[in-house]
């Protein structure tokens, strides 16, 4: 909870003189709206009073001032109005880059472990969030505290026995409140939680919706939304009836204060010591505070129920296991290409070591094959290489620089990935070339000639501007690596990784994306990870990999004649496709 406050503080701190703003505008109102009673008593008493000139003067004096202060209350809320919008709407908009400038720095692998729409959820909760609770905090706590003494002031100064009454059922009134929301936070957080769940659902079946369709899974998918759905739903309704017990008590409460001191009157009155002015100012004071106490009471569960859902998020700031550049890091230059693993030992939380004292050295303009079973350790030497994940010991070395010497921004864009399925933006074609780069018209056309691409791209719609659809759906599995090679002709780097860029295409789309894969690798140090032997012909050496160590290594040719590990993957195939089977 410290963190949410912590960040929220900042929020106030840096619109302070908005927050003053309200401050000023929303005091100015509540002073004034609680003094008019007084001016009411006045009247009332000259009401109850004979007719006299002097009593007819005092009236329309106290009427005058009545409009004066209706006024100033209008004039507060326009002042109380200018703030407000600087520091709830702009305070979500700070959160909202607040968030994801914290997302962005979690480590590639925390992605891998959580569900992207229910982060997302998080992280829209914990920014909205803060609309409720600066919200609650200026029109319910500190208006109603500012209220309070008011109404205490005048009570006191005309019944001090009725002011102390009212002060003791204020305080029990809030110690009720507030102490037992607060025990009920811990059922808020519960429901929170399994909302954020339903979100995770939806968002990995929505996302797969072409493997939903395709194998007939909709009944089973939506048995998980309702599982989930109705998770949420027994969780709220302990929630719910917890709120309305607070809501019962509230009421008992505000209904014996409130015969209390008419009880009270009615005795003062018996002794000749109250007047009808006192009864109009005690009633009129104590209604508007009985509504604006309700009111808190009712909002103090939307509160906690804020405080509830900004804390999935807050720990998401607690998560100390960033990206982050090391001290010595800066932007330095690979200008050869020449790539050097060293004695690199490396194991996944809670597994096994996958590397131990693993060295490769990839000279540079070398093309390297990496082949192996799943799991020898190919895709996990890309991560490494890319610091997405890294080694718990040894060295990364690009052109004798280690790697941890780079900043982390610096050394990916001088690294090139091809995937498999490259993901694309839900944004235009030229968009997903450029990655937000200033790229004149001719260059674009050059470099989507290069890549194979530019004659599907003439046919699409709006060519260059046809929007792709989200993660690139309204593409052909060829057509979205043309895109990504396209963007790796466009960046240039030394350094180019395809991590089986071709297995999924057919044969006459494959031969396409060949040409422009090789065109790419021309004078750079490349690393592939293929099962096409098409790729792996034409590579400068082949590396086996086997649970994390290299078994063999050399030309095609060369390990075709030790007839070892390679050689039964040779012997194994299948079409143009290396067997990963033993």
């Amino acid at each position: 909870m410290s963190i949410i406050f912590r960040e929220y503080s900042k929020v106030v701190w840096q619109k302070k003189w908005y927050f003053l703003l309200c401050i000023i505008g929303l005091s100015s109102a509540t002073i004034l709206d609680f003094y008019v009673p007084v001016l009411y008593q006045n009247i009332a008493n000259g009401l109850a009073a004979d007719y006299s000139p002097a009593t007819h003067t005092m009236m329309l004096h106290n009427l005058f001032l009545i409009a004066v202060f209706y006024a100033g209350v209008w004039l507060s809320w326009r002042v109380l109005e200018i703030g407000i919008i600087p520091v709830d709407g702009g305070g979500v908009s700070l959160l909202e880059k607040r968030c994801f400038d914290v997302l962005k720095k979690q480590q590639y692998i925390f992605f891998e472990n959580s569900f992207s729409g229910s982060l997302i959820k998080q992280a829209n909760r914990f920014s909205r969030s803060f609309e409720i609770i600066m919200d609650w905090c200026l029109f319910q706590l500190f208006q109603n505290i500012l209220a309070i003494s008011i109404a205490f002031i005048l009570f006191y100064q005309q019944q001090p026995e009725f002011g102390l009454y009212f002060l003791a059922w204020v305080v029990i009134y809030l110690i009720w409140n507030i102490g037992f929301s607060w025990w009920k936070l811990r059922f808020d957080e519960v429901v929170a939680k399994a909302d954020s769940k339903v979100s995770g659902v939806y968002s990995d079946a929505i996302s797969n919706i072409f493997i939903v369709k395709s194998f007939v899974l909709e009944d089973i998918e939506q048995q998980r939304i309702d599982q989930a759905s109705d998770n949420v739903y027994q969780r709220k309704k302990i929630a719910w009836v917890l709120m309305f017990i607070s809501f019962a008590v509230q009421g008992l409460m505000i209904f014996a204060i409130e015969l209390l001191l008419m009880y009270l009157m009615i005795g003062k009155w018996k002794t000749g010591n109250f007047q009808v002015g006192e009864f109009v100012l005690f009633q009129s004071i104590l209604l508007m505070l009985i509504q604006r106490l309700w009111e808190f009471g009712r909002n103090l569960r939307n509160f906690f129920t804020a405080l509830a859902d900004a804390m999935e998020m807050s720990e998401v700031f607690k998560n100390t296991n960033l990206e982050v550049d090391t001290p010595q890091a800066k932007a330095q230059k690979i200008s050869l290409g020449k790539i050097s693993f060293k004695s690199i030992n490396f194991a996944y939380l809670g597994h096994k070591p996958l590397f131990e004292d693993f060295s490769l050295h990839i000279k540079a303009g070398e093309k390297v094959a990496l082949v192996g079973q799943s799991g020898s350790g190919k895709s996990s030497l890309t991560r490494l290489l890319f610091r997405f994940i890294d080694a718990q010991s040894g060295s990364i070395q690009f052109d004798d620089i280690d790697s941890q010497d780079f900043t982390l921004a610096s050394l990916r864009q001088q690294i090139s990935l091809i995937p498999q399925q490259p993901e694309l933006f839900h944004r235009s074609v030229r968009d997903n070339i450029t990655m937000g780069a200033d790229v004149p018209d001719a260059q674009l056309h050059a470099i989507a000639a290069k890549a194979q691409s530019l004659e599907f791209i003439q046919q699409l719609p709006q060519q260059f501007e046809t929007q792709v659809g989200e993660r690139g759906v309204k593409l052909s599995g060829g057509e979205k690596q043309r895109i990504a090679i396209a963007r790796a002709f466009l960046e240039d780097a030394p350094i180019v990784v395809l991590d089986e860029a071709t297995s999924a295409l057919d044969s006459l789309t494959e031969q396409q994306v060949q040409v422009a894969i090789f065109e790419l690798l021309k004078n750079k140090t490349a690393l592939v990870i293929a099962h096409r032997l098409s790729t792996i012909l034409r590579m400068d050496r082949i590396i086996v990999l086997e649970q994390g160590r290299i078994i063999e290594q050399g030309t095609h040719q060369q390990l075709l004649k030790r007839e070892g590990r390679y050689f039964q993957m040779w012997q194994h195939q299948q079409g143009e496709f290396l067997d990963d089977l033993s």
